[in-house]
């Protein structure tokens, strides 16, 4: 009796546990399954409809046409757009934005987490607030502060030196290169500084103890072993280049300064009949360069183990020690966040609190009202409103989709990886205004075809088209850490009986949570000033503060109540820091934890 019950509770022992393992890997394949799913059509359906419409004889929507390769003609064959100009516009501006990011943002990401530098903490503080300032004020800032006619910088040089006009004039190319590149720099940060915290430090000091100097250290060891990081940012920074939009259309208009993006906004806005299917085949072009550059990247960085440096042995987490060229060093950055974001930012709030801007500080013009309009406005309290829950609900829905993606593509053996994480990049070659555009009238379709999928009118279509904005950015921050972090932590796991959601709980999810607040506050801070997207799916009801900002700086009173806006955002970016910190968390110290 007691042979047949031991031999029918081992009976029971091995079917639980097949049981077991047969419902972890079915829970496993429905998370991962769900979250690629949703990837695939937040980012093919648009892009099925951008290609539909560069092949289409009618308008978006019109049955009553055929396929036609007419529009391809029109565009790199016929007159329709300066096709040659317009690339070799975008390819300045994009080769200038990648090596201001890469020489601005790299280098504060080594400086902040692997040296001693002093103060950095206060310069991190102002490097990310800037993210809270939309590119198109960008622009504006610096025409309020180094602008050869309205500069109130340029203004005060030229009265104390008679110099005539600045060594860089803010409406050329490179100007216009340099300063959305100045914009780029946090995102560059970010994307870059989760790498170099959970580098292993043991590494650089091998190098020291066998005599290497910092310049070779960091040729021969640190950059290599963050390679997947640096590429990451290097082309997130080069194809948002290709695709820029604000910057451009503030400085280059009075040039006739056309890029790939303004050309293509044009077409669509600025002429009629409205050329969407020119405009979709000139966009075409960039996610053809999309392609080669993905390819590039996943070619590089096949071999992810050379690249594991994070495993289960705690490391140390000591610095470079800077000598005597610590305070020196630190002046230097602390001029140049004064010339590159600090004036400008003065410059701002002295505007915002004129009645009106003419270039020149008047003391009798000065007023409060502007904030006080800001605060008590109607309107505009709608839009603060609406900008929040855009903010937070996209930030959260973008965060655990790009995690989840990410943990698919480099974590699994799955057959789809290669093509997930390359739908994961495809928004890069697609214009916010394009794909505003595209949303929009795939959600009218939709909506007609299954009525309870109407997301025409709400602030959920702003959400999805946020996201899918900066699902290529937020997936390289993702991916570009993960692979940092050897698998040999949850082989382990597995082997001592943990289920696969105890995996993710108590091993992967634990271990990663440095770039998931780093991921969650790139996309908040972003969401928020996103303008392309909201300014073609918003309606009355769902306006947010960049459509609201961008309507009063073209057909309101003037810049000051602009600059009283954007100057909140700045407070409230910098309290949500301090917020932050108030915890004890600094984005250059959280691999260190």
């Amino acid at each position: 009796m007691s042979s047949k019950r031991s031999l029918f509770e081992s009976t029971q022992q091995v079917f639980r546990t097949l049981l077991g393992a047969a419902l972890d890997r079915a829970t496993r394949r429905v998370v991962l399954g769900v979250v690629t799913l949703l990837l695939t059509f937040l980012t093919v359906v648009p892009l099925l409809f951008l290609l539909w419409t560069s092949v289409w004889s009618g308008y978006p929507g019109e049955f009553a046409a055929e396929l036609t390769v007419e529009n391809f003609r029109a565009v790199y064959l016929g007159e329709y757009f300066a096709v040659w100009e317009i690339f070799l516009n975008s390819l300045s501006i994009a080769v200038g934005i990648t090596l201001t990011g890469l020489v601005f943002g790299l280098g504060a990401a080594w400086l902040f987490v692997r040296t001693d530098l002093p103060t950095k903490g206060g310069m991190e503080l102002v490097l990310l607030s800037c993210q809270a300032i939309p590119g198109y004020v960008y622009a504006i800032m610096y025409v309020t502060a180094y602008g050869s006619e309205r500069g109130l910088v340029a203004a005060a040089v030229r009265d104390a030196l008679g110099v005539e006009a600045l060594p860089i004039d803010v409406f050329s190319p490179w100007g216009i290169a340099f300063i959305a590149g100045i914009n780029v720099v946090p995102t560059f940060y970010l994307l870059t500084v989760p790498a170099l915290q959970d580098m292993d430090p043991a590494l650089e000091e091998v190098s020291r103890i066998h005599g290497a100097s910092l310049p070779a250290t960091i040729r021969i060891i640190s950059l290599p072993l963050i390679k997947p990081a640096i590429l990451s940012a290097t082309i997130v920074a080069f194809l948002y280049g290709m695709g820029e939009f604000a910057i451009v259309s503030i400085l280059g208009v009075e040039n006739g300064f056309d890029v790939y993006s303004t050309a293509i906004h044009s077409a669509i806005k600025g002429r009629y009949p409205p050329g969407y299917g020119e405009a979709a085949a000139l966009a075409c072009s960039l996610l053809v360069l999309m392609l080669v550059f993905v390819w590039y990247y996943r070619r590089v960085t096949a071999r992810k183990t050379e690249f594991m440096t994070l495993t289960g042995r705690r490391h140390r987490t000591d610095v470079w020690s800077l000598g005597r060229w610590r305070w020196p060093l630190a002046a230097i950055i602390w001029a140049v966040l004064l010339v590159v974001w600090v004036l400008p930012i003065f410059v701002l709030l002295v505007t915002s609190v004129h009645a009106d801007w003419y270039g020149q500080v008047n003391l009798s013009a000065l007023t409060f009202d502007h904030y006080f309009t800001a605060v008590t406005d109607p309107q505009l309290r709608k839009a603060f409103l609406n900008s929040i829950i855009v903010a937070v609900g996209g930030a959260t829905l973008g965060t655990v989709l790009v995690v989840g993606t990410a943990y698919y593509t480099e974590r699994t053996d799955g057959r789809f990886r290669g093509a997930v994480d390359f739908l994961s990049l495809t928004p890069l070659a697609v214009p916010g205004i394009i794909l505003g555009a595209g949303l929009l009238f795939t959600f009218l379709w939709v909506g007609e075809l299954v009525p309870f999928l109407n997301l025409y009118g709400t602030l959920l279509i702003i959400i999805v088209g946020c996201v899918v904005v900066y699902l290529p950015v937020s997936s390289r921050i993702a991916v570009g850490n993960i692979v940092q972090i050897h698998a040999e932590l949850e082989e382990a796991a597995r082997i001592a009986g943990a289920t696969w959601l105890q995996q993710m709980r108590e091993i992967f999810l634990p271990l990663f949570k440095n770039t998931t607040v780093v991921i969650w506050f790139f996309l908040a801070m972003h969401i928020i000033q996103l303008l392309s997207i909201p300014l073609m799916t918003y309606t009355s009801d769902t306006v947010v503060i960049p459509v609201r900002l961008f309507q009063l700086y073209n057909f309101g009173p003037g810049i000051a109540l602009v600059a009283a806006i954007s100057s909140i955002f700045i407070f409230l970016t910098v309290g949500f820091l301090l917020g932050l910190r108030r915890y004890g968390i600094r984005f250059y110290e959280l691999g260190q934890r």
